[in-house]
């Protein structure tokens, strides 16, 4: 086994050390990104857009980007100032008279990424990155339901940034490959594993959340 684990390491070695050079000095693209988990349970992806650079170093690239991430809708509700006192049951009981209110929460995301080609064609490639991801608090919000008798009294208004953190980052590891490529541009695909922090505040989950993504990119050569 170690003499296999030895001989693999040995090739990835020799593939790297000979590859070809990179089709450019600056690298620039577009990348879409989705979660796969939202195909399989019957959701509408939403998609990550990101604009990315890299710089190529050898078999080696270094690359930053800036994205747009949005979140599925999130209800709370808004105290609407007036409390009431009901019979249920035989029981006197107060409810709270609240508005639903909703937005879908929205995060402007810098990808930092390390890469490694692999293969002498340079069609397969290592990835590792992180992600840092800022709130955007002017996400517009709507109004789901007006009247809700709720058996407590919520805050009479919320900020984006009182339900959602400011600032969160995630982490990737992931394996692409080159769909198409010419001399200055080139197609692809990237699986990925992310682990990805929880943005909500008042919630139960753990606070990193791992997820399966894929990514699809265009990049053109701008600096040869």
């Amino acid at each position: 086994m170690k003499k296999l684990v030895l001989l693999i390491v040995c090739c990835c070695a020799l593939q790297t050390a000979f590859a070809q050079p990179n089709f450019g000095k600056l690298v620039g693209g577009l990348e879409i990104g989705f979660d796969v988990r939202q195909l399989t349970i019957g959701e509408i992806p939403r998609v990550i857009p990101s604009f990315q650079l890299e710089v190529p170093i050898n078999t080696f690239a270094l690359g930053v980007g800036i994205g747009r991430k949005y979140f599925q809708e999130y209800d709370y509700p808004v105290f609407a100032g007036q409390i009431i006192q009901k019979e249920e049951n035989g029981v006197l009981v107060t409810r709270y008279k609240s508005n639903i209110r909703a937005f879908k929460p929205a995060y402007w995301t810098v990808p930092l990424k390390a890469e490694v080609r692999v293969h002498r064609c340079q069609c397969v490639f290592l990835q590792a990155g992180m992600s840092v991801d800022f709130l955007d608090p002017s996400t517009p919000d709507r109004l789901v339901f007006s009247g809700a008798e709720l058996d407590f009294q919520s805050f009479n208004e919320f900020r984006h940034d009182q339900l959602f953190k400011k600032r969160t980052t995630s982490f990737t590891f992931g394996i692409g490959f080159n769909l198409f490529r010419t001399e200055g541009f080139r197609l692809t695909a990237r699986p990925s594993i992310v682990w990805s922090e929880n943005p909500e505040i008042y919630t139960e989950a753990p606070d990193f959340i791992p997820t399966l993504r894929m990514n699809f990119g265009a990049q053109f050569a701008i600096l040869r």
